[in-house]
């Protein structure tokens, strides 16, 4: 079985569509949450992700958060300098992509080429990891399934978009595959990072793709209706050629062509 493992889409159709294409011939699809908010395309995430046979996929907090922010209404009442990813996210969202976020489980159980797996999107409140096989045991008690004596098993988180296989013992082992769509400011790989695990083995993957489209939209965005400078420096880091996550908007090495980034 060919499993591909992805988390935190954040709104980027590009990046998605492109680790769908290089994996095609894919039996499972595997996504540990975050479908939404920090990108310019929730509803093309969603309604791919909608249509995909043979998913397993649960909610993460920025689709609770996206959510919240929709039933609540606040994206209506938002001055244009407060404005932000989640606002823009939520006047591009009906109600029945709105309840199809909510409606996402929090974790699931499955077996999988011999091997038992949790997926759930993060563990602990903020962004702490498994660092003991007491812990792995712990969690895998209150969230997992019982399993016989010898019977490896995985956990699969994101939320962290750092990718990464953690090796508690031969049998106990958790996986993150990192983030399709952006890193963190100390990673400026601009590349979309994946998992594939075929017939049990793991493989870490990443893949480019055009991120011009995301940059020009927040470029074009920005000039209508104004947003959050720290919202938008975050773009000018994930998709377009910032050094960093806080570079002067107008730097020359924040600006990308709609050529580059393919």
């Amino acid at each position: 079985m060919k499993i591909l493992v992805i988390s935190d889409i954040h709104s980027n159709i590009w990046a998605l569509d492109k680790v769908l294409e290089v994996e095609a011939g894919w039996d499972r699809i595997c996504c540990a949450g975050d479908l939404v908010d920090y990108g310019t395309a929730p509803k093309e995430v969603i309604n791919t992700m909608r249509n995909i046979p043979n998913l397993w996929l649960v909610k993460g907090n920025h689709d609770v958060h996206t959510v919240n922010t929709w039933r609540e209404y606040r994206h209506s009442h938002i001055k244009p300098w407060d404005y932000k990813w989640v606002h823009h996210n939520c006047e591009r969202l009906d109600e029945e992509q709105i309840d199809y976020l909510d409606h996402l489980p929090e974790h699931l159980v499955f077996e999988a080429d011999g091997w038992e797996y949790l997926l759930q999107h993060q563990y602990g409140p903020s962004y702490e990891v498994v660092e003991s096989r007491y812990q792995f045991e712990e969690y895998w008690r209150k969230y997992g399934k019982q399993v016989s004596e010898g019977v490896g098993r995985r956990m699969i988180f994101g939320h962290s978009h750092r990718q990464c296989i953690h090796i508690l013992e031969e049998d106990c082992l958790w996986l993150n595959p990192g983030s399709i769509s952006y890193r963190r400011p100390d990673d400026p790989d601009k590349t979309a990072h994946y998992m594939v695990i075929e017939d049990g083995r793991i493989r870490i993957k990443q893949v480019p793709y055009n991120r011009s489209h995301l940059f020009w939209e927040a470029v074009s965005f920005q000039k209508i209706h104004g947003m959050m400078e720290t919202e938008l420096q975050d773009f000018y880091f994930f998709f377009g050629n910032a050094r960093t996550s806080r570079d002067p908007l107008l730097e020359d090495a924040s600006v990308i062509s709609p050529e580059e980034g393919k």
